[in-house]
C-alpha cells in the first residue's frame, strides 16, 4: 500500500510541476493555423480577425500575418478572415483532424469602400497533411456514409493495410495478437480488460471521425501495442440537422440438415437508426447546443442460432456559458444480446440437430463523462474530465440464463461443500437418450445442452487531466494524467464431467498514466517527442503455492513502465513529405491471464494458474514512410516498418501434481514483425472519381501466436509436447494483401443516355475490394501428431468485393435530401476457405468416418459423417444484400 501511494504521489507530483500557464487539448480536437496576406502586395496583415463560423473560437493574426486556434473539435466548419480595409473572406468546409494540424491560409483583397461584401471559396484538403509523423487511416463523416458494410467500426477498418482477419474473425494489426488494439470514444477508453476488445458498441453513423492509428502513436495514448481506434461522434451546432435510416438484408442460410445454402432470402438483418443534433430551444443558439442518436439493429445472419440484437443510445450536450469555457456531457447507452452457433465444441460434441442447447448472451454497457474546457488565454487551455465506464457480458443456456449455476436443475452440493450432481450425466457427454442414431455419430439431441456459465462485469471511473501549452507559434507543449479505479467481477462454471471447473472471484485493480508530449512545428521539419509513464496494481492475493496442500497468499506486485515516444516528419515540398517514429509500447495482459484460479486449485485434469504478478507486455517499432503526390490528384504513400516484440503472455508447465501438469501463465513468448505498405490514391480533385490501391507485405515470426497456444497444442496434448524452439509463421501472418477502392459521385446536373433512355444523376457508387494471401496452419496425422514444422502449410487465399450504389433525391430548396440505397457485401458470392481440418487440409473432411461400426445404413452413415464433417465455419459468409433509405436534413 504504502508503495502504491508513493508512486501515484509522484505521478502527481510530476504533473504539478509541469503546470506552467498550459494549452490542453482533449483527444477529440485539432488545430487551425495559417495566415492573412494582401492579395496585391503578398505582405502579412497584422490584426486580421480569424473565426471559426458558428462557434466562440476566434483569434488574431500577429505581427507576421499569422494565427492558430486551438482545440477545435474535430469535423467540418467555415472559417473567415476579417479586417477592417479588406475584403471579408469565408473558407467553407474546411475539415479539422483529430490531433493533427490544418492549415488555411487567406489572401484578401483591399477594398477601398465598405460595402460589407463577403467573398466564400470551399477549402481544398492539403494533399499531405505535413504533422502527421506516423501510419493513420482516417475516415471522416463523408467518407463513412459512401462506404459499404458499415455495420461496425471493425467491419470498417477490416479490409485496410495491416489488418488482419482471423478465422475467429478477431482483427490483428501489424502482426500483433488480437486484443493489442486500444478504442478510444470521444476521449475516453471502452476497452473490455477481460477480452482486451471494445465493450459497448460504436455507431459508425453517429461518427464525425473514425480513425486507426497502426504505428506511431504518441505518448497521449497508452496501453496499447498495436494500434490506437479513435472514435469521435458529432457535436451540435446552431444549425437543427437530421437523419433517419432503414434498412432490410438477405442473404443465403445455411441449412444443418443438408449442410447446403439455401438461395437468397429475405432474414431478419434490419435497422432503424436516427441522429439530431442542433441548438438547445430556449438557449443562445451557439452556446448551448446537443447531439443525440439511437439505433436498433438486428442481425440473424447466414448461420443458424447465430443471432445478435442491439439496441444503443446517445446523448451529447456541449455549452458555453463564457466565451472562455466549454463544457461537454456525453452519455452512451448499450443493451446487446444473442445467440452463439459453433458447429463443434471443444469436446467434438455437435449440436447441429439441438440448436437450442447452444448458449445465448446478453450485454449491458453505458459510457458517461463530463469534461471541462478553460481558456486561460489563446494559448493555454486547461482540460479536466470525469467518466464512468460499464461493461456486463452474461452467457449460458437459454432457458437457465437468468439463474445462477448453483440453482441449475441436478446441482447438489456433499455436506463438505463438494459437487456430487448430475448436471454433466443429464446434460452432456452425448449419451444416447432417444432411437434418433445421429446420436451416437457425434450430434446432440433431445433436451441436451452445453452446461457452461460465465459472467463478467468490469466498471471503472476515470479522471483525467491534460495541459498544453502553445509556447510559441511553433512549439506547443501537452501534459496530462489519468487515473482509472476498476471493478471487476468474474464468475465462470462448466458442467463437462463429475468435476466441474469454475472460479469466482472480485478485484478493483488501479491504472494510472501520466505523459508529456512537445511538438515542434517547423517548414523544414515536424518533431512530436514524448515520454509515458504507466502505473498498474492488480489489487488480489493469490496462492502461490497450489502444489502443498496448505495454501500460502500473497498480494500481486505493482508494475511501473515508463515509455519514450519520437516521431519526426520532414516535408520535401509542398507535394512531399517524410516521416519516422520510434516508440515502446506496453499492455496490461487480459484480466483471465492475471485472475484465472487464483485459489491455486488442482483437482481438474490439467489445471490452468493465473499470474497476477504478470509484467505487460511490449513492442518495441520503428516506421519510416514517404507520402508523395504525383501530379495534381495522385499520391503516393509507402511505409516500412518493424516490430521487436517481448514479454507476450503464454502458458508454461511448471510442476506435477498426481502425475498431471500444473501450467500458469508467464511472459515467455517473443515475436518480431516486418512490413510494407504501398498505397496509390486518387484524390477527387476536379474529378467525380476517386479511388486507391495498396499492397502490403508482412512477415510475422515469434514462439507462439496466443497466450493459450501451448496449453492446448502441447501441454493437453500427449501428441506434441515439444515447445517452440525457434521462431514461426504466427497463425496471422498473412504475407501479401491488397487492398482497392473506387468511387464514384455524379452530381445532380449530371445526365447520360442508355439505350435512348435518359439517365438522371445525383447518383454515386462504390467498390472496396480486398485479396489476402492464405494464412498458416500446422499439419497433422490421423493421431494429432504434428507433420513437419509449425505453421509450415497455408490456407487457399482469399478476396471478396463490396458494392453500395445510392441515389438522392433533393427537394425544398435542396435543404432535404432522401436517398435510397443498395449494399452487398460479398458482391461475387465467394466462399473463401477460413480453416480446414489440419489431418486432410480440407474444410470439410476430417479423415474419420463418424459412427463406423454402429447399426446404420450405408446412406444415412454417409449423411451423418458429411454434415459432421462440413462445419459452415470454415467458409466466408455469403453474399448479403442490403437496401435501404436514408433521410436527411
Amino acid at each position: 500500500m504504502n508503495t502504491r501511494l508513493s508512486i501515484l504521489t509522484a505521478i502527481l507530483l510530476l504533473f504539478c510541476l509541469t503546470l506552467s500557464p498550459g494549452l490542453v487539448s482533449a483527444k477529440v480536437s485539432g488545430k487551425i493555423s495559417g495566415m492573412v496576406s494582401d492579395s496585391k502586395t503578398g505582405e502579412p496583415i497584422t490584426g486580421a480577425s480569424v473565426r471559426v463560423v458558428g462557434t466562440s473560437l476566434a483569434t488574431m493574426t500577429d505581427e507576421d500575418g499569422e494565427y492558430f486556434i486551438i482545440n477545435v473539435p474535430a469535423g467540418q466548419y467555415d472559417i473567415a478572415a476579417t479586417h477592417v480595409g479588406f475584403e471579408t473572406l469565408t473558407k467553407k468546409d474546411v475539415r479539422v483532424l483529430l490531433d493533427l494540424t490544418t492549415p488555411v491560409d487567406f489572401t484578401v483583397a483591399e477594398v477601398a469602400v465598405e460595402l460589407g461584401n463577403e467573398v466564400v471559396v470551399y477549402a481544398a484538403a492539403p494533399p499531405v497533411q505535413k504533422d502527421l509523423t506516423s501510419s493513420r487511416v482516417i475516415f471522416t463523416e463523408e467518407r463513412l456514409k459512401n462506404l459499404p458494410n458499415i455495420v461496425s467500426v471493425q467491419s470498417i477498418l477490416a479490409n485496410y493495410p495491416g489488418v488482419v482477419t482471423d478465422r475467429n474473425n478477431a482483427l490483428h494489426v501489424r502482426g500483433g495478437r488480437s486484443g493489442q488494439v486500444t478504442y478510444y470514444y470521444d476521449g475516453f477508453s471502452i476497452q473490455d480488460p477481460f477480452s482486451a476488445s471494445a465493450g459497448i458498441r460504436i455507431m459508425p453513423s453517429a461518427l464525425e471521425e473514425l480513425s486507426l492509428t497502426s504505428g506511431g502513436f504518441t505518448s497521449e495514448y497508452g496501453d496499447a501495442l498495436s494500434g490506437v481506434v479513435n472514435a469521435v461522434t458529432r457535436e451540435g451546432n446552431s444549425r437543427f440537422q437530421g437523419k433517419a435510416r432503414i434498412y432490410q438484408g438477405a442473404t443465403h442460410e445455411y441449412d444443418v440438415n443438408t449442410g447446403d445454402w439455401g438461395k437468397l432470402s429475405t432474414i431478419k438483418n434490419r435497422s432503424a437508426s436516427f441522429d439530431l443534433s442542433g441548438p438547445i430551444p430556449g438557449l443562445a443558439g451557439e452556446k448551448y447546443a446537443f447531439f443525440t442518436a439511437g439505433e436498433y439493429l438486428r442481425d440473424d445472419g447466414y448461420l443458424p442460432h447465430n443471432w445478435q440484437t442491439d439496441y444503443t443510445g446517445i446523448a451529447k450536450f456541449t455549452a458555453r456559458p463564457i466565451s472562455n469555457l466549454k463544457l461537454t456531457t456525453n452519455l452512451t447507452v448499450n443493451k446487446s444480446d444473442g445467440a452463439i452457433y459453433y458447429h463443434r465444441d471443444v469436446n467434438d460434441v455437435s449440436y447441429d440437430f439441438n440448436l437450442d442447447g447452444l448458449p445465448v448472451w446478453e450485454r449491458d454497457a453505458y459510457v458517461a463523462g463530463v469534461a471541462g474546457n478553460y481558456f486561460l488565454s489563446e494559448r493555454s487551455i486547461v482540460l479536466l474530465s470525469f467518466n464512468r465506464f460499464y461493461t456486463r457480458t452474461k452467457s449460458g443456456p437459454a432457458h437457465l440464463l437468468d439463474r445462477h449455476w448453483s440453482e441449475w436443475p441436478g446441482y447438489s452440493e456433499d455436506a463438505d461443500g463438494v459437487y456430487n450432481g448430475d448436471i454433466q450425466v443429464a446434460n452432456y457427454g452425448n449419451i444416447i437418450d432417444g432411437e434418433d442414431p445421429a446420436q451416437v455419430v457425434g450430434f446432440t439431441a433431445g433436451d441436451d445442452f452445453d452446461p457452461t456459465y460465465g459472467y463478467k462485469k468490469s466498471t471503472y471511473n476515470a479522471f483525467n487531466g491534460t495541459l498544453v501549452n502553445q509556447l510559441s507559434k511553433t512549439n506547443q507543449l501537452k501534459t496530462g494524467f489519468e487515473y482509472r479505479k476498476y471493478d471487476v467481477n468474474w464468475d465462470f462454471k462448466q458442467f463437462y464431467n463429475e468435476q466441474p471447473y469454475g472460479e469466482q472471484y472480485t478485484s478493483s485493480p488501479t491504472y494510472a498514466s501520466i505523459f508529456v508530449e512537445d511538438k515542434l512545428e517547423y517548414d523544414a521539419f515536424v518533431v512530436n517527442v514524448g515520454m509515458r509513464l504507466d502505473y498498474r496494481n492488480a489489487d488480489i492475493a493469490y496462492n502461490y503455492t497450489p502444489e502443498d496442500t496448505m495454501a500460502h497468499y500473497r498480494d500481486a506486485e505493482s508494475s511501473t513502465r515508463i515509455s519514450p515516444r519520437l516521431g519526426l516528419s520532414f516535408p520535401i515540398s509542398e507535394r512531399s513529405v517524410m516521416h519516422f517514429n520510434y516508440g515502446v509500447y506496453y499492455q496490461v495482459p487480459k484480466y483471465t491471464y492475471l485472475y484465472t484460479n487464483l485459489k491455486g486449485e488442482t483437482e481438474s485434469g490439467l489445471p490452468l494458474f493465473g499470474n497476477p504478478d504478470l509484467e505487460p507486455e511490449e513492442t518495441i517499432s520503428y516506421e519510416f514512410g514517404l507520402d508523395h503526390m504525383i501530379g495534381s490528384n495522385i499520391r503516393l504513400d509507402v511505409t516500412a516498418y518493424y516490430k521487436d516484440i517481448n514479454d507476450l503472455v503464454t502458458t508454461r508447465e511448471f510442476g506435477r501434481i498426481s502425475g498431471s501438469p500444473m501450467t500458469k501463465y508467464t511472459n515467455d513468448d517473443y515475436g518480431s514483425v516486418n512490413g510494407i505498405d504501398v498505397g496509390i490514391e486518387h484524390l477527387p480533385v476536379n474529378s467525380n472519381l476517386s479511388g486507391s490501391i495498396s499492397y502490403g507485405y508482412m512477415v510475422a515470426k515469434g514462439s507462439g501466436s496466443y497466450a493459450d497456444e501451448p496449453y492446448y497444442t502441447i501441454i493437453a496434448s500427449a501428441t506434441d509436447s515439444l515447445y517452440p524452439v525457434s521462431d514461426y509463421s504466427l497463425d496471422f501472418d498473412q504475407r501479401h494483401t491488397v487492398t482497392a477502392t473506387l468511387d464514384y459521385r455524379a452530381p445532380a446536373d449530371w445526365s447520360a443516355n442508355l439505350f435512348g433512355l435518359k439517365v438522371p444523376g445525383a447518383w454515386g457508387m462504390s467498390l472496396v475490394g480486398y485479396y489476402g494471401s492464405g494464412l498458416p496452419y500446422t499439419k497433422t496425422d490421423s493421431d494429432g501428431r504434428r507433420l513437419g514444422d509449425r505453421n509450415e502449410a497455408r490456407l487457399p487465399a482469399t478476396y471478396s468485393v463490396d458494392m453500395r450504389f445510392n441515389k438522392d433525391f433533393s427537394f425544398v430548396g435542396n435543404n432535404r435530401q432522401l436517398t435510397v440505397f443498395l449494399e452487398v457485401q460479398n458482391l461475387f458470392d465467394r466462399r473463401n476457405v477460413l480453416d480446414v481440418y489440419t489431418r486432410t487440409g480440407s474444410p470439410d473432411d476430417d479423415a474419420e468416418l463418424a459412427g463406423q461400426g454402429l447399426e446404420l445404413s450405408t446412406s444415412d452413415l454417409g449423411r451423418y459423417n458429411k454434415l459432421f464433417d462440413h462445419d459452415p465455419l470454415n467458409f466466408s459468409a455469403p453474399r448479403t444484400i442490403r437496401t435501404g433509405l436514408e433521410f436527411s436534413f
